[in-house]
């Protein structure tokens, strides 16, 4: 009897799911114009492009595997996982590599104990400078022995009490494998080199790290630093100036009546009573926090967690895309302050970019996703020492102004600019101009287009912001002719005359009344006002300003849940109801 037929248990579940737009337009034609009246021969680059994409997903490895954390004296050697491929792209010329050590100080090889940066240089099938970095950690010559760590990781939930007989009788096996390979995962790749490299360089706190304070972040710090030197833009920094003082004070959050936020007198019951059901009936938790003219209206957590515990309403949630928001409202401060235009193209920041290039996209079409860029995260993130390099590595295929093509890549090369610009890296910018004036929390960044965790309160804060136009109690992030730029503008693209509207990490947000037509444009048919703001989310959260009703509205969980499509009209009817009485 084949193993299949006795474990029937025994399942591989992919899921993929993906968010790349394809680029191939086939037979529509020979050429586009785009917006500005430049010409691309898509036919002709059709097949370059998957050249150049080709290329740029190509890996770098070690020649001997394990080796991010190694003794001194023993080099490890960099180059192409796939080297076959890389010479059939048109890349044939050998890596350079070069090694700075924690200090940033350059030497033919590590031969020290302590964090190392190996800067690796060449030059691409576009004949582009190509740089990547990596991080590696040289340990002492003498280890000490005082301390050695348990690094054995118990599993609780398995393998479970309804789980087949075989696999409780062969547990330890299962559960010694886990741990063998955990032990090799730590050892044995970049982030346990960035792990250890971190920690022997980190101070004691006294306390838990917070996210700005991870060994990851401090990575970033490094090589953020060493791009500065090493390609002269030390002298360029330019410091982003902490918010304005506001007088009189914008709205803020706070509690207050009924009377005082203009709703019915049980608005809050009736919100709860909803988000009771919706938790009920679905098993997700979630915090939900409504807010009118700056008055909390209601902030409650509805829902038990994973382990039956009800949750607080300091339940932290992956807030997917609304990510892109947060992103924008901290550029919008670079914008107000003249650091970096819309209109500017990458090449004003980044210095390998050619200049006056129709290739190279302006941030206004990072941002409004007209870039000519796609996918989340498969060329790497905020976090990916040399992602402008990657693009560049590709940049002569690329036509921005041509299609309307959702995308987060553009919101990380943002970051990556906004890094350059101010010296700083870009997890330490959310946190010291953004996060840190507006009082929040541990807010961890997992990147620039989709990897924020935030409260529902936070949230709030920001959607309270964009109703204040820039401002929050007595500070002014930038001026209301500044946020005006951030507003939703018809996007005129090649592609078959695609018109929408778009903003800078916002978008127009049409809750339709009950009964009114799907494609209705009317404004009597919404439940809001016609110039509601918000993002959408992957996640199911939610992120919605009303400013004309001085409406906030913020909702965090951890993942949609059953049947949103039957509970999420029902909440915002709701909310809808209790302000219009």
């Amino acid at each position: 009897m084949k193993s299949s037929a006795r474990l029937p248990w025994i399942a591989l579940l992919l899921s993929v799911v993906s968010l790349t737009t394809l680029l191939a337009r086939g037979a529509r034609g020979q050429t586009e114009e785009r917006a500005d009246g430049a010409i691309f021969n898509t036919q002709a680059t059709e097949g370059k492009r998957e050249e150049r994409r080709e290329f740029q997903s190509q890996e770098l490895m070690l020649a001997k595997s394990g080796t991010w954390i190694f003794k001194p004296g023993e080099t490890p050697r960099i180059l192409w996982r796939d080297v076959e491929a890389v010479r059939r792209l048109g890349c044939s010329e050998p890596l350079r590599v070069r090694w700075f050590d924690a200090e940033l100080n350059e030497s033919p090889e590590p031969n020290a104990p302590g964090r190392w940066l190996a800067w690796i240089e060449g030059t691409a099938p576009n004949d582009t400078p190509l740089r990547r970095a990596r991080t590696f950690y040289a340990l002492p010559t003498q280890l000490p022995s005082s301390f050695s760590p348990d690094l054995t990781v118990a599993f609780p939930n398995f393998p479970g009490p309804e789980s087949p007989t075989v696999l409780q009788e062969h547990e330890a096996e299962v559960v010694r494998l886990a741990n063998d390979a955990l032990v090799r995962a730590v050892l044995g790749n970049e982030q346990g080199a960035v792990l250890v490299a971190g920690l022997t360089e980190a101070e004691p706190l006294g306390r838990p790290a917070t996210y700005v304070e991870s060994t990851s972040v401090r990575n970033d710090d490094c090589h953020l630093a060493l791009k500065l030197k090493l390609q002269g833009l030390q002298d360029k920094v330019r410091s982003l100036r902490p918010p304005r003082h506001r007088e009189p004070p914008a709205t803020m959050l706070h509690e207050g009546s009924p009377a005082q936020a203009g709703v019915a007198a049980d608005a809050k019951a009736r919100i709860d009573a909803l988000c009771r059901s919706w938790a009920e009936d679905t098993g997700e938790p979630f915090v939900t926090l409504v807010a009118r003219r700056g008055v909390i209206i209601t902030h409650e957590a509805f829902g038990r967690d994973a382990s039956g515990q009800p949750i607080d309403r300091d339940y932290r949630c992956w807030v997917a895309s609304i990510t892109k928001t947060v992103t924008a409202i901290l550029f919008s401060q670079f914008l107000d302050q003249g650091l970096i235009d819309l209109d500017d193209t990458l090449a004003t920041v980044f210095p390998d970019y050619p200049a006056d290039d129709m290739h190279v996209p302006t941030f206004r079409q990072c941002f409004n996703h007209t870039s000519g860029l796609s996918g989340h995260g498969e060329l790497g993130d905020m976090h990916t020492p040399h992602l402008e390099n990657i693009v560049l590595n590709g940049i002569d295929v690329n036509e921005p102004g041509v299609k309307y093509a959702y995308c987060g890549l553009g919101y990380e090369l943002v970051a990556k600019a906004m890094e350059i610009v101010a010296g700083q890296s870009a997890a330490r910018l959310y946190r010291e101009h953004l996060f840190r004036p507006l009082e929040f929390g541990d807010v961890r960044m997992g990147n620039a287009s989709s990897g924020g965790e935030f409260t529902a309160m936070e949230l709030a804060v920001l959607a309270q912001w964009v109703a204040n136009r820039g401002s929050y109690g007595s500070s002014e992030f930038i001026r209301p002719e500044t946020f005006a730029r951030l507003l939703p503008q018809p996007l005129r693209v090649a592609d078959h005359g695609y018109t929408a509207e778009e903003g800078i990490g916002i978008h127009w947000q049409r809750h339709l009344k009950p009964g009114a037509s799907r494609d209705s444009k009317r404004d009597e048919d919404l439940l809001f006002g016609p110039h509601t703001l918000g993002h959408g989310s992957f996640s199911g959260c939610i992120f919605l300003v009303d400013p004309d009703q001085e409406l906030v509205v913020a909702q965090v969980r951890k993942q949609s849940g059953p049947r949103s499509a039957e509970w999420s009209p029902q909440f915002f009817q709701t909310i809808a109801a209790v302000v219009g009485e």
